[in-house]
C-alpha cells in the first residue's frame, strides 16, 4: 500500500520520519555519553532544566522558529541538533530518490541505524556494542530487501569475514607496535555491514572509507597544519556503506 502512494507523498513521509528519527538520535548522542538514558524523563533544556512541550520539539521547525534558542531561558540550543535532523531527513530523501519500493525502505533503515554510530564514533570515538548489534539484527531482517541478489551464505560470510579482516589487522598492529591502532568496535561494525551487503560489498566499502579518511586528514592538515591524531574509521565505514547502497 505504501508503494502505491504518489512519489511526492513518499518523499514527504521519508523526510518526516527521518527528521523525527534525527531528533531521537540527537537526544541519544547527547545523553548516552553522559551516562543518561533517552527514556530518563521528558525532554528538557540543558540550561534551565525546563520541561519542553510539543511546540519546542517539532523536528527542524522548532529550531528555526526559536532561532536556535531555548524558548524559556533564551540560551543557545546548539546547531548540532538541527544538523542531525536534517541529515536524517536527507537519508530518507536520498533513499526514495535513488531506490524504490522495499529497497528504498530498507536503505532508509540502513542509513538511519548507521547514523548514531557514525555520530558517536566521530564525536566520541565510540561504537556501542548495543547499537552495532541493532545494525546486525536489522541486517538479518531487512538486508534481503536492500540487496535481494545477495544470498544468505554470502551475507554470513560477509559478517564473519568483515569482522575477522579488521580484527586480525587490529591485533597484528597492537602486537607489533604495542599500541592500539584501531578500536574494538570497528571490526564489529564492519561485520554488521557485511550482513547487509554480503562479502561482495566489503572491499568497496573499505576502499571508499579509506579514501574518505585520507581526504578528511588532508583537509584537516590544510586548515590547521596538523593531522588529526585519531581517525574515526567507523564513521567513514558507515558513510561509505550507505553511499555504496545508493550509487552501486
Amino acid at each position: 500500500m505504501l508503494f502505491a502512494l504518489p512519489f511526492w507523498y513518499q518523499v514527504m513521509l521519508a523526510m518526516m520520519f527521518g527528521a523525527i528519527w534525527g531528533s531521537f538520535v540527537g537526544a541519544l548522542c547527547s545523553r548516552w555519553p553522559r551516562g543518561e538514558r533517552v527514556s530518563d524523563g521528558r525532554s528538557h533544556c540543558d540550561h534551565c532544566q525546563t520541561t519542553l512541550g510539543v511546540k519546542d520539539l517539532l523536528p527542524i521547525f522548532s529550531y528555526l522558529w526559536l532561532r536556535g534558542k531555548c524558548g524559556y531561558c533564551r540560551q543557545s540550543i546548539g546547531i548540532s541538533a538541527l544538523y542531525m535532523e536534517l541529515v536524517s531527513a536527507g537519508i530518507g530523501l536520498f533513499a526514495v530518490l535513488f531506490l524504490s519500493g522495499g529497497q528504498a525502505v530498507a536503505a532508509a533503515v540502513f542509513g538511519w541505524v548507521l547514523l548514531p554510530l557514525i555520530i558517536l564514533d566521530y564525536q566520541k570515538l565510540w561504537l556501542p556494542n548495543r547499537l552495532v548489534f541493532v545494525l546486525a539484527l536489522a541486517g538479518v531482517c531487512a538486508g534481503p530487501f536492500l540487496t535481494p541478489a545477495i544470498e544468505w551464505p554470502d551475507r554470513i560470510l560477509g559478517g564473519v569475514f568483515g569482522f575477522l579482516a579488521l580484527e586480525v589487522i587490529r591485533q597484528a598492529f597492537r602486537k607489533l607496535r604495542q599500541v592500539e591502532g584501531m578500536g574494538g568496535g570497528d571490526p564489529k561494525l564492519f561485520g554488521a555491514i557485511g550482513l547487509w551487503l554480503g562479502w561482495q560489498g566489503l572491499p568497496m566499502t573499505l576502499l571508499l572509507a579509506t579514501i574518505l579518511g585520507f581526504m578528511c586528514i588532508a583537509v584537516g592538515y590544510a586548515l590547521s597544519k596538523k593531522s588529526a591524531p585519531v581517525l574515526p574509521f567507523g564513521a567513514y565505514m558507515g558513510t561509505a556503506a550507505f553511499a555504496i547502497v545508493l550509487l552501486v
